[in-house]
This record gives structure tokens, sequence and C-alpha cells, in this order.
């Protein structure tokens, strides 16, 4: 089963050892056959039911779950987001929508 992890890391030990370049080429098909069987629309779904049972949903969160929403039923190849904080993206993210998130600010504490 999935997790759900965002992110990979290679330790010291396996990055600088006798084959970082394997283990670099291992872990990047790992990821990539990750994504190929990771079911989007059922982990969306998932974050519905979650949102039902839980507190009262925020805006951002409605929003971002119709813009999933949309983007599951449709060709949509990235989401656009213009932010002052990193909030609309930071809740589209925990959608975990297939697409690209593109977060735009004229704010570099955001972007950083």
């Amino acid at each position: 089963m999935l997790d759900g992890a965002d992110v990979f890391i290679l330790s010291h030990e396996t990055s600088v050892g006798h084959n970082p370049l394997n283990a670099t080429i291992l872990l990047a098909k790992s990821i990539a056959e990750a994504e190929n069987i990771y079911d989007h629309e059922q982990a969306y779904q998932d974050m519905r039911d979650q949102a039902v049972s839980d507190e009262k949903p925020t805006v951002s969160e409605i929003l971002c779950s119709t813009a999933t929403a949309i983007a599951l039923d449709n060709n949509v190849d990235m989401f656009v987001t213009v932010t002052k904080t990193g909030q609309i993206a930071r809740a589209l993210a925990r959608q975990r929508p297939m697409q690209t998130i593109l977060a735009c600010s004229t704010f570099s504490n955001v972007v950083h």
C-alpha cells in the first residue's frame, strides 16, 4: 500500500556510497512505478469522505476539492495558483491531484 509520501531522500551512505548513480536510478524507477499504480481518483474520494466526517471544511478546502473533481473529469494538465501565503497551494496538494501544482506569488518568502 502506498502511504502518500511526498518526498524520497537518499541518505548520505547511499548518495556517496559505492554506487550513487545506480541508487539514484533505482529510486527514480521506484518513484515512476509508484506514480503509475497510484489511484489518484480513489485518493481524492478518500479525502472527500474524510472531509465530510471532519469539522466544517474551510473555503480553501472546498475550492480545492471542487477543482480536483473538475480536473479528474477533464483533461487538466496543471493547476496554477496565485497566492500571497501559499495556503491555496497547500490545500490543493492535500487533495493529492495527479496534476502538477504551480504556485505563483510576488512574496519571496512564499515561493522559496
